[in-house]
């Protein structure tokens, strides 16, 4: 009991930290011209902000079996804190975060909004960024350093996921650019995620524990055309690569067309393919491959899209895997991560229609819908699919406020264990499915 006391005292201390900070560097124009030289640009361009999301989630599902009513409604805030830089180089982030409970079903586990604490939903809080900065350079060319907890989006093999709040990863990330040319990279070894106030370290699918998680990218963008390759791995488990490129053609500018293409390859290492078949998704290769488009019509913007997925699994129904651990976020850009399902099977072909219309400047409703087919278990082909609506309003008299309603019904397959639920005449079972979701964001300019 004392060492938990102790615990949580230093835990309050971290948490005060951010705070402390804001106490000591927000002080008056006439302050901060006394304080002159190096550590000027430090107070003088610092800011801070205060945003509220509000969110409830339902989802009504059989994919494993018997029904499960999901519900989590939660109120999450974080405040943000991002320093100017001292002589323009060393700078200080930190963001405190917080989600109150609101109301939660016996499966609420299911929605990550609100965390489970041995099968009670609760609120929590935690200091969730704390991290120094360092740059060198101007806007074209540059060298930019990370270190501590910090969110990381779309950062070479690794990204980020929000509810309520976001997660975030304890580590270094870095980048150098010049022109059309950026190389980046990170290296992390603990996790905190969007439901909790835990800091964990990565894990296999079998619960062993990762030591660390290693990424690159490099990317060229011109006007017309941007292309990325990204590698990484997390130690003796998975590696991922990663090829994207869009292309802009001049000659369909006015309707902002861009045409895109998503290529991924996982390999397992050793202690992936040493895993029980039922915990792997795949047996050692895994592959993806996307293509999309997006345009715009007056009020219409469009995306449309194809995928197919090779992964196979001797001893189940094979899927495409994108995060490098359990209790991490992977990169994935590809329609085939949809609202409802995920059209990642193996040898699953997936086409894909997202459209929004703008009713008003303010007011936009639209449409999600996909389709995926090819996937077969023990000679029987299985076919799943979704169509879900939303309306999104963005007030122009209220400044980052915006409120958004979805849902709709999907269909899947049921599972147990990577692989599908069979009917007495051995068909795989068919799961239906119904979600709805309402997301409001508001945010407050502190200084």
């Amino acid at each position: 009991m004392k060492n938990k006391k102790m615990g949580c005292k230093k835990s309050n201390l971290l948490m005060m930290l951010p705070l402390a900070a804001l106490a000591a560097f927000n002080v008056d124009a006439a302050e901060n011209k006394k304080l002159g030289g190096v550590f000027a640009g430090f107070v003088d361009d610092s800011h801070a902000d205060l945003s509220f999301r509000h969110v409830f989630k339902n989802l009504s599902t059989e994919d494993y079996g018997s029904r499960s009513n999901q519900t989590a409604w939660g109120q999450g805030i974080t405040l943000d804190y991002q320093s100017g830089y001292i002589n323009d180089m060393l700078g200080m982030d930190a963001s405190y975060y917080g989600v109150v409970k609101l109301a939660a079903s016996d499966d609420f586990w299911g929605r990550s909004v609100l965390y489970n604490d041995d099968g009670r939903a609760k609120g929590f809080n935690k200091l969730g960024q704390l991290y120094m900065k360092a740059r060198l350079g101007d806007d074209d060319t540059y060298l930019r350093l990370y270190g501590g907890w910090q969110q990381i989006k779309k950062w070479g093999a690794l990204n980020n996921s929000t509810r309520a709040i976001p997660s975030t990863y304890l580590g270094w990330r870095g980048e150098t650019g010049s022109g059309p040319l950026r190389l980046r990279g990170a290296y992390v070894t603990r996790y905190s995620d969007r439901d909790s106030p835990d800091k964990v370290h990565f894990r296999t699918a079998d619960k062993k524990q990762i030591s660390q998680i290693a990424t690159g990218e490099l990317s060229y963008t011109q006007r017309e055309y941007a292309t990325r390759y990204f590698f990484g791995e997390s130690h003796n488990y998975l590696q991922r690569h990663g090829l994207e490129v869009d292309w802009r053609p001049a000659m369909l500018a006015d309707y902002r067309a861009v045409l895109g293409t998503q290529l991924y390859m996982n390999h397992g290492l050793q202690d992936w393919t040493s895993m029980s078949p039922s915990k792997k998704t795949f047996d050692r290769d895994a592959y993806h491959a996307a293509l999309s488009v997006n345009w715009q019509a007056g009020r219409w913007k469009n995306k449309a899209g194809f995928s197919y997925t090779r992964a196979h699994l001797s001893q189940g129904l094979g899927r495409f895997e994108w995060h490098l651990a359990k209790l991490s976020r992977g990169t994935f850009n590809s329609m085939a991560d949809s609202w409802g399902n995920d059209y990642v099977g193996n040898n699953e072909k997936m086409v894909a229609w997202t459209f929004g219309y703008a009713v008003t400047p303010e007011v936009e409703m639209g449409m999600v819908t996909n389709y995926g087919w090819g996937m077969k278990y023990q000679g029987r082909g299985i076919q799943r699919g979704e169509t879900l609506m939303y309306s999104r309003w963005t007030p122009s008299a209220v400044k980052d406020l915006s409120l958004q309603l979805s849902g709709g019904p999907s269909w899947n397959y049921q599972s147990q264990n990577n692989r599908p639920k069979l009917t007495a005449d051995g068909k795989p079972m068919r799961a239906q499915n119904h979600s709805i979701e309402l997301q409001v964001d508001y945010k407050f300019n502190l200084f």
